[in-house]
């Protein structure tokens, strides 16, 4: 910065010169952490850092003398050249010009790069006389990463709440669904399905949620459950993704209790191979087999564990399942699809009891649409409205699941969708059925709907059948 810039009057006795004040000033300025940029009373860039060198990406010799504003997005550039001219025809010194002449200290504003990329800067500025000539000088910090991180955090606020009710959610579900014929074998029936489920969450939070080994959760629900060199598990290395850990946990962990009950693993002479293997499509084949145990039979009727062993394949993982009662012993082959992974025992009979069909009230009341990617919650969610006299359609699980329903099916009464279907948002799917006039209540652990549903209600997770169901009847009963 030279003398010429700065007109400053004779220095008194015993004082410094205002020209070595202010080269003493810029020698700090020069030190400073912060950006640092001083204009004149016209508005022109007098004083330029080296930290807000960095910031704007540009050097110094190629903007002193020019309009600060060219550093502010076009847009923005006459209300900030307004408020610096009212700041420095003030007599308050040290203070920030808001909006509207307003007193502010640091705010946030829009800063624009030499390249024009636009950015989040922290700003105060301040003014000093020299030599009868105002300047104010601009103290600024780039916040562009605060600003992320911020944001990163809220992110993953709402990820673990949205994770934690999901849970919750699957948890009540498997309580509400298992049978048992003494409550000794419900307690251990629950209190291994949610073992298996706090197992897969560990896996999900060891890798920050973003899938788990396979042949890891293999050989953790299966350990528990056989003697030393039973189970033999072959196959690829293969990474499930995130959203398959929890029903691939769940369905090995039902193979294994049960074949601890009832199949392989009950006698010392029993072997359970666990074969993994890609196929030409590149869906993924897993390949139970048990040889060496007890007679196999099929059983008579379908219990809650076969059930769920095949909505967790089917319906939630979108593959298929097939069981073979062989009578060296059971072979159950899952064969799972492309989405569900990245590269990188069933018994004689199952361990539940038969599940009891519910004591159903007639259908009544109407139909419902039933939209749940989570087959635990969507089983749950459905024996219970059937219970209480609802009529349902689906559960589908997926947004094409619920187009085929509508396509297949009359129009709903009334629609329960989730928000979050393996990480596509529902509005799709609620904005049909919305134009169609089909009222609707949203299921979810999210804490935020989209705003163009706010008329609509909400019941978060975990759900309660009979609060969902008075949701429900007040919306088939007109108002008034």
């Amino acid at each position: 910065m030279s003398d010429s810039v700065l007109s400053c009057a004779p220095p008194s006795p015993g004082t410094r010169s205002d020209a070595e004040a202010l080269r003493l000033m810029e020698g700090i300025f020069a030190l400073a952490m912060d950006g640092i940029i001083t204009v004149d009373a016209d508005q022109r860039i007098v004083l330029f850092n080296p930290a807000a060198e960095a910031i704007f990406q540009i050097a110094a010799d190629q903007v002193v003398g020019q309009p600060f504003w060219r550093f502010i997005p076009e847009r923005y550039r006459a209300v900030h050249a307004d408020h610096v001219a009212r700041f420095l025809g003030s007599a308050t010194a040290n203070q920030a010009m808001g909006p509207a002449g307003t007193v502010l200290g640091t705010r946030t504003i829009s800063g624009l790069r030499a390249d024009g990329e636009e950015f989040p800067i922290e700003a105060s500025i301040s003014q000093v006389e020299v030599g009868g000539a105002r300047f104010a000088t601009v103290i600024l910090r780039d916040i562009t990463e605060r600003i992320a991180n911020e944001e990163a955090r809220e992110l993953l606020a709402r990820e673990v709440d949205h994770r934690a009710k999901n849970a919750l959610a699957v948890v009540q579900a498997l309580v509400s669904l298992t049978r048992a014929s003494t409550q000794e074998e419900f307690v251990n029936a629950v209190r291994g399905r949610v073992s298996a489920l706090g197992r897969a969450h560990s896996l999900l939070a060891l890798n920050r949620w973003k899938g788990g080994d396979l042949a890891s959760i293999l050989a953790d629900e299966t350990e528990p459950y056989q003697r030393q060199g039973q189970v033999h598990i072959r196959g690829p290395a293969v990474v499930l993704g995130p959203d398959s850990v929890q029903p691939v946990s769940l369905l090995v962990h039902e193979l294994a209790t049960n074949a601890a009950k009832y199949g392989a693993l009950s006698v010392e002479t029993g072997r359970v191979d666990i074969e993994t293997a890609i196929r030409p499509d590149e869906s993924l084949e897993l390949r139970w087999t048990e040889t060496g145990g007890p007679p196999v039979e099929p059983p008579a009727v379908t219990g809650f564990g076969s059930t769920l062993m095949t909505r967790l394949v089917t319906r939630q993982l979108g593959g298929s399942v097939e069981v073979d009662w062989l009578s060296r012993g059971l072979r159950l082959t899952a064969v799972l699809p492309r989405s569900a992974y990245r590269p990188g025992s069933a018994p004689n009979r199952l361990a539940d009891a038969a599940s009891p069909e519910p004591a159903a009230t007639p259908a009544q009341n109407g139909r419902v649409l039933v939209v749940e990617d989570d087959a635990l919650v969507a089983m749950d969610l459905c024996e219970q409205l059937a219970a209480l006299g609802w009529e349902i359609i689906g559960p589908a699980t997926t947004l094409e699941e619920a187009a085929q329903l509508l396509a297949a099916s009359p129009t709903p009464d009334i629609a329960v969708l989730d928000v979050n279907l393996r990480g596509r948002l529902v509005y799709p799917l609620a904005d049909q059925l919305r134009s169609r006039g089909v009222p609707l209540i949203f299921c979810t652990g999210y804490e935020q709907i989209d705003a163009r549903y706010g008329d609509c209600p909400v019941v978060r997770k975990p759900v309660s059948a009979r609060l969902l169901d008075a949701e429900l009847r007040t919306l088939r009963t007109p108002a008034g």
